[in-house]
C-alpha cells in the first residue's frame, strides 16, 4: 500500500495534469438507505475526505429495477456529461432478462471497487453445523429445506444459490426458495424460523454474524475473507463457485479520453487510501480494484456466467 504523502503527491499530480472539475454528481439508480446508495455516499465522503473534489452531489432515481436511472442517464447526456452512475450486478441480470434494453454496453466502464460476496447462513442454533451436512440434506430430498433470500425469483440471491447448487449437482428448480422484500426482511424470517437457510450478501449480514444471531456455513469468495476468517469458502469443498455482486461507476457512453483518464485515476487513487480500505472492511466489502478495460472485461465474464444460470433457471431462453 502506498503512504499517505506519496498518496497525496499522486493527486496533485493528477489535478495538476488533468484539471479536475471541483464537484462530482453521483446518479444512484435506487432509493436513499440501500446498497448502492450507500456505496455511493461511501466513495464521495471518502473522494472529498482525501480532496479530490470540493462537492459532491447525489441524486436518487429509483424506479424499474434499476432502468429509469439508466435511461435518464443515457437520454441527458449534456445534463450527466461529467456525472457517473453507480450500478451493480442487478444491471447485467435485468438486461439479460430484458426488463430494460440497455445494458453495461451503452456505458463506460470506469471502476469495480466493491465485491459483495454471497453468503449462507443459518441460525446460530440450527443443528446444521456445516456446509457438508447442507449439501448431504440437499442431495437427499432438494425439497425439504426452504430457503430465504432478499430477492426475486430469478435475481441475485436466488442466482447465487442456485450456483452453488449446480455445482453439487442438485437442480435448483427442485428446491424451495421464498423471496423477500430485502435482506432484512430475509434476516427476520431466518431469525423466526420461516426458512432455514438464507442465501444473501455477506455486507447486509456482518451485524447479524458480530451479534452471533446468525452463523455462516460457507461464502462464495475465492479465497476466505479476513473479516469472517473462520467461514471458509465453497471452493475448499471442491464446488467451482465464485462469484460476488459486484458495485462499480460508469461514466457516458462518450466521455472524452482526458475525462475517462481523470475519473479512472481518481478511482484507482481512492482504492489505495485508508480512509477507503477501512471503510471496506466496516461493510464487510471485499475489494474489487479493477478500472477501465479490466472492469470491462470483468463485466463480460459475468454477463457469460449469469446467462448460463439464468438459462437454467429458466429466467431467460
Amino acid at each position: 500500500m502506498r503512504c499517505p504523502r506519496r498518496i497525496g503527491l499522486a493527486l496533485l499530480l493528477s489535478v495538476a495534469s488533468y484539471g479536475y472539475a471541483d464537484r462530482l454528481h453521483f446518479v444512484i439508480p435506487a432509493g436513499p438507505g440501500g446498497g448502492l446508495d450507500g456505496t455511493a455516499r461511501e466513495i464521495g465522503r471518502t473522494l472529498k475526505a482525501i480532496n479530490q473534489y470540493e462537492a459532491i452531489s447525489y441524486e436518487n432515481m429509483p424506479g424499474g429495477g434499476g432502468g429509469r436511472a439508466l435511461s435518464q442517464y443515457l437520454g441527458n447526456r449534456s445534463r450527466y456529461q461529467d456525472a457517473v452512475l453507480v450500478n451493480s450486478t442487478p444491471l447485467i441480470v435485468r438486461s439479460l432478462q430484458g426488463l430494460f434494453p440497455q445494458s453495461f454496453r451503452n456505458l463506460t466502464p470506469i471502476a469495480g471497487l466493491i465485491a459483495d460476496y454471497g453468503i449462507f447462513v443459518v441460525r446460530a442454533d440450527d443443528s446444521i453445523l456445516s456446509w457438508d451436512q447442507l449439501e448431504t440434506a440437499f442431495k437427499k430430498d432438494p425439497s425439504s429445506i426452504v430457503v430465504g433470500g432478499g430477492s426475486a425469483r430469478g435475481s441475485l440471491d436466488h442466482i447465487v444459490l442456485a450456483l452453488a447448487l449446480d455445482s453439487i449437482g442438485v437442480n435448483a428448480r427442485e428446491v424451495r426458495y421464498l423471496p423477500y422484500d430485502g435482506g432484512a426482511k430475509a434476516m427476520l424470517a431466518l431469525l423466526s424460523g420461516e426458512v432455514r437457510i438464507l442465501s444473501t450478501g455477506l455486507g447486509e449480514t456482518m451485524p447479524f454474524l458480530d451479534a452471533r444471531q446468525a452463523r455462516a456455513l460457507a461464502v462464495t469468495a475465492a479465497k476466505r475473507i479476513e473479516a469472517i476468517a473462520d467461514v471458509p469458502t465453497l471452493q475448499e469443498f471442491g464446488h467451482d463457485v465464485a462469484f460476488a455482486n459486484w458495485r462499480g461507476i460508469f461514466a457516458q457512453p462518450r466521455v472524452t479520453t482526458e475525462r475517462k483518464t481523470e475519473l479512472i485515476t481518481q478511482f484507482d487513487d481512492l482504492s489505495e487510501t485508508n480512509n477507503w480500505n477501512t471503510t471496506l472492511e466496516r461493510r464487510g466489502w471485499a475489494a474489487l480494484n479493477l478500472t477501465g478495460d479490466a472492469f470491462g472485461d470483468y463485466l463480460l465474464d459475468q454477463e457469460s456466467l449469469l446467462r448460463e444460470i439464468l438459462t437454467k433457471l429458466g429466467f431467460i431462453n
